[in-house]
């Protein structure tokens, strides 16, 4: 009974105290994300999916890591790569901690892409005004391409699945690249003059093991069935010196230089004590003077206790 009534009144703090955290400045209102300037930092946690609070004392799951993230910092956003589903409740969470104001960018994957109850919040969210946007995607798709500038950062975010039918589970693995999202991107990456380029998508350019536990998911799997088509991905992207590409999909964490020298950002899941085949994730990525940085924080196999685990210098 402690226990609980400890636990009762940590999270009722945090709710009274959501809305001072919306005016720290390690969140900065969606209007004041153009001119973060040179130093940026915002964290990348995904794979949440039905994983958003635990009912059992001792247990966290989305939460846990969220609140983790205010604890240290959450810097000026959050990005999601996919599968957090469902967001509205996902969003709650983040409100509860970071503040209602607190910019939360989302990548469609393939959980979203299967559940039709999920993709009218996403259409929602796209079309509203997705702060710092620079260029909405291709005319006449269902999920998400969207590219957005914060400081001296560019982000484009791609969708996974052109091919997939929202609500239909035969189609949450259709993964390509079309010719058409080829040129939206190529035209996009062309475009900007910002220093630091990212690209999202949910699915991994290469599978990996988890940095720690070792487990591998979906071996084999990338941004395409078709693994020529991949390969002009990873082209196209050193070609407009993009730094890193940001995923998720496999479950599993990894910061790793990929033959050719382009980064790989794979948030893992954070879904705490939900998934215990490897430690429940969110990075923090830290941009000062063009240098990046990324930490790693990883939770006990309760979903709580988060640590630094490592920080990583994309040289």
């Amino acid at each position: 009974m402690k226990k609980n009534s400890s636990l009762f009144r940590r999270r009722l703090a945090c709710r009274l105290l959501a809305p001072l955290l919306a005016l720290l400045p390690s969140a900065l209102p969606a209007a004041d994300l153009e001119t973060a300037g040179t130093s940026l930092a915002f964290c990348l946690a995904g794979d949440m999916r039905s994983f958003t609070e635990s009912p059992e004392p001792g247990k966290r799951f989305f939460d846990g890591a969220v609140e983790m993230m205010q604890r240290i910092g959450p810097g000026q956003f959050l990005i999601s790569p996919g599968d957090f589903d469902p967001p509205a409740a996902n969003r709650a969470i983040i409100d509860r901690y970071l503040g209602s104001r607190f910019p939360w960018y989302v990548i469609v994957g393939n959980h979203e892409v299967e559940n039709a109850a999920v993709m009218p919040w996403v259409r929602d969210w796209l079309a509203a005004d997705i702060p710092g946007v620079v260029r909405r995607g291709l005319p006449g798709t269902k999920l998400t391409f969207y590219s957005f500038d914060v400081g001296d950062s560019h982000f484009v975010a791609i969708d996974s699945y052109p091919l997939a039918k929202p609500g239909n589970p035969g189609d949450k693995g259709r993964v390509d690249l079309t010719d058409a999202a080829f040129r939206w991107l190529e035209d996009d990456l062309a475009a900007t003059k910002k220093p630091l380029v990212w690209v999202i998508g949910h699915q991994p350019i290469e599978s990996l093991p988890d940095m720690d536990s070792g487990r591998m998911r979906h071996q084999g799997e990338s941004v395409s069935f078709d693994p020529d088509r991949a390969a002009r991905f990873v082209t196209l992207l050193k070609q407009h010196r993009v730094l890193a590409y940001i995923c998720g999909h496999t479950h599993n964490a990894s910061v790793t230089k990929l033959e050719g020298g382009l980064w790989q950002l794979d948030s893992g899941h954070g879904r705490g004590g939900g998934d215990t085949g490897s430690p429940s994730t969110f990075l923090k990525v830290r941009i000062s003077a063009g240098q990046a940085w990324v930490d790693v924080y990883r939770a006990d196999p309760t979903g709580m206790n988060y640590q630094l685990r490592q920080t990583v210098a994309l040289d």
